[in-house]
């Protein structure tokens, strides 16, 4: 919740890369031989156009749930012992109130910086939880080797595949460790970057975020052919091939609904689905999560960006959440 950790992070624009940053550009190149994988990050794919989610998508509902946490369990805490403290030095040693606010300026220091926290941890759930959208799709077209992000206002940036540097970032995630994803810095003709945003999050897992990168190159250096999983060829399967866009979100035609909610924080609890925490996590999480989704508005990409990526209607290799497979809270795929 603070700048460059947790949720939602603020990246600075207006300034020129960083040495470190251009040493860890990312090629656009295909790769051959490399893992690819579509990690439930995806809504859509076709000829002419892929649209996946940004970084914030599998965080929607955190940051409420985090101030909650702050609100009911940090600040009683902290008020609990400098109470204590303030009995047994002020009233009952009756030493000096001065005396008591400089020997115990650390722990004063604490709790205002617990509040700070606090406070930008609201700023955040006000912008992008409570008045912000359903998700923020990124738009990767391939024919005309354009990219397309929807922001928090509302405004669409768009930049060439060619001129936009990416690197893979590392950034803090709170209690839930290291967040890895990949950054994408728009620029102007000066290589002054003018917009800077972020997609493929992984919670430590740096080889997923590279995955997801791979896949997005081989989609636009080859097309969507390597990429196609035909649902009706593949019949009944028991685990989804990762390296085929297998699985789209459900989320482009109306807001989650609970069970969609419940079904996309579970994709965060696949390797232990069925214990009772993973199970109590998906149930609170998932509610939560669903009461913002609720209340937000549902992004619409303006006429402009549509008409710049119209999509043949005999197109072979659309694939979207009507065409793939879905799971269902216990991680069981379902058609």
């Amino acid at each position: 919740m603070l700048n460059g950790t947790l949720q939602y992070p603020v990246y600075k624009n207006d300034r020129h890369l960083t040495p470190k940053e251009k040493d860890n550009i990312l090629s656009k190149r295909a790769t051959y031989k490399s893992n690819i994988s579509h990690s439930y990050n995806f809504i859509k794919m076709n000829s002419t156009y892929m649209e996946c989610v940004n970084n914030s998508f599998f965080l929607k509902g955190n940051s409420y749930f985090n101030l909650l946490g702050v609100f009911f369990v940090a600040v009683p805490v902290i008020l609990i012992v400098w109470l204590i403290f303030f009995y047994i030095t002020v009233i009952r040693d009756a030493e000096s109130l001065l005396a008591f606010i400089v020997v115990f300026s650390p722990m004063h220091i604490l709790f205002f910086c617990i509040l700070y926290v606090f406070y930008k941890g609201f700023q955040n759930f006000k912008k992008y939880e409570k008045l912000g959208y359903n998700y923020y799709p990124i738009r990767f077209n391939r024919i005309n080797q354009k990219v397309y992000v929807y922001d928090v206002s509302g405004q669409i940036f768009t930049g060439d595949w060619s001129k936009i540097d990416f690197i893979l970032n590392s950034r803090l995630g709170g209690y839930e460790g290291t967040f890895w994803e990949v950054k994408g810095f728009i620029k102007d003709n000066k290589d002054l970057i003018v917009y800077t945003f972020a997609f493929a999050l992984s919670k430590n897992k740096k080889q997923e975020t590279l995955e997801i990168w791979e896949f997005i190159k081989e989609y636009m250096n080859n097309g969507p052919e390597k990429l196609y999983f035909n649902k009706k060829v593949a019949g009944v399967i028991h685990r989804l091939p990762a390296e085929k866009l297998s699985y789209c979100l459900n989320i482009e035609a109306h807001p989650e609904s609970l069970e969609t909610s419940k079904e996309i924080v579970a994709l965060d609890y696949q390797s232990e689905i069925r214990s009772f925490y993973s199970r109590a996590m998906i149930k609170i999480l998932g509610n939560t999560r669903n009461k913002f989704i609720r209340a937000d508005k549902q992004p619409k990409w303006p006429q402009n960006v549509e008409n710049e990526c119209q999509v043949d209607t005999k197109d072979p290799y659309i694939v979207d959440a009507s065409t793939t497979y879905q799971f269902d809270t216990f991680g069981k795929i379902i058609k």
